[in-house]
């Protein structure tokens, strides 16, 4: 849990819109939330005293208190298990009125669980991250320009092709999570991590980055999730994906792929760069005629009729030859 996003892995008795309830109403937030104002040091349990302490200092929310009475909730005893940098993973045994105050001998038993607990969220951890290197990995042998977003929104991974994205400044990592200069972009950016680690349907499935030259599209999608997950491993995947310039496309490249001679290759990345016929004739110190003869002889061994047609093959097959030097 942080202060933009929070994760329940697990919760008896709780209907099952209830993460996206606390989400909410801001129950992350301590002003809100008197549970998440009253919390101690890692492995220290704290319970009503604690609750009406922190109330009498701060306040009460009515719309937080109505809230955990109605899940039967309202009394209890809590602790921190794991504090880090926007990070906190906690265990509570809440009460409700039928049930009471938690009692001396519950806070005992409760405490006495909490080392238990801690060794299989650190065990979880371990595993998690062992995958996430995996995955990282993988993606960057594909020479993907992509992150990896945990359960509670951090950035866990990136590839290399990824830090060049990052180097244009629209985009950065800030408090360990991706954020976008642009203000309006940014909020939609969070909301479609939001959904996506929330395993719902993303917003905004296209999100092109303000400003970015060359455009600049950022995809944020889900990865399944395992049962009893503590948000360590990956929960959604960011890619990144930039058109191929025109510019960087290479005559003898598009003849060897294409079986046209080398003058033939040179003409064919001229007019994927949009230029005309007059301008490749006067680059290449030929005629307008020579140039469209050479065009009917591409067109025939491409087997396409259009210029659009023979400009999105070049543009594959340049798009091809530059993951492959990449890699």
């Amino acid at each position: 849990m942080n202060d933009r996003h929070a994760r329940f892995n697990w919760m008896t008795d709780a209907p099952l819109d209830y993460g996206q309830v606390f989400v909410d109403i801001e129950a992350y937030r301590p002003e809100v939330n008197y549970r998440i104002g009253a919390m101690a040091a890692p492995m220290e349990v704290t319970f009503e005293v604690d609750y009406d302490a922190y109330r009498q200092k701060s306040g009460t929310n009515e719309v937080y208190l109505s809230h955990a009475r109605d899940l039967e909730g309202e009394f209890g005893c809590q602790s921190v298990l794991m504090r880090g940098e926007g990070l906190m993973i906690g265990l509570a045994m809440l009460h409700g009125n039928a049930d009471g105050l938690s009692t001396p001998e519950q806070r005992a038993i409760f405490a006495d669980c909490l080392p238990h607990v801690l060794a299989g969220v650190r065990l979880q951890n371990a595993i998690d991250h062992q995958g996430t290197e995996l995955l990282r990995g993988s993606l960057d042998m594909m020479r993907t320009a992509a992150m990896l977003v945990d359960g509670a929104g951090r950035v866990c991974a990136w590839t290399r092709p990824a830090e060049d994205v990052l180097s244009g400044g629209l985009l950065l990592i800030a408090g360990g999570q991706l954020q976008a200069a642009h203000g309006g972009f940014d909020a939609m950016l969070q909301r479609a991590v939001g959904a996506a680690i929330a395993s719902q349907p993303v917003p905004f499935p296209d999100l092109w980055v303000p400003h970015a030259s060359p455009p600049l599209l950022v995809e944020v999608n889900p990865l399944p999730l395992r049962p009893w997950s503590f948000g360590f491993a990956p929960a959604a995947i960011i890619t990144f994906r930039s058109p191929l310039r025109s510019d960087m496309l290479d005559g003898a490249v598009l003849a060897q792929a294409l079986g046209l001679t080398r003058a033939e290759g040179d003409v064919t990345a001229m007019v994927a760069m949009g230029q005309s016929r007059q301008a490749i004739a006067a680059a290449r110190c030929t005629s307008v005629q020579t140039v469209t003869a050479q065009m009917r002889s591409i067109f025939q061994k491409c087997g396409v009729r259009r210029e659009a047609e023979l400009v999105a093959i070049a543009l594959q097959i340049g798009q091809l030859s530059r993951n492959a030097r990449e890699t």
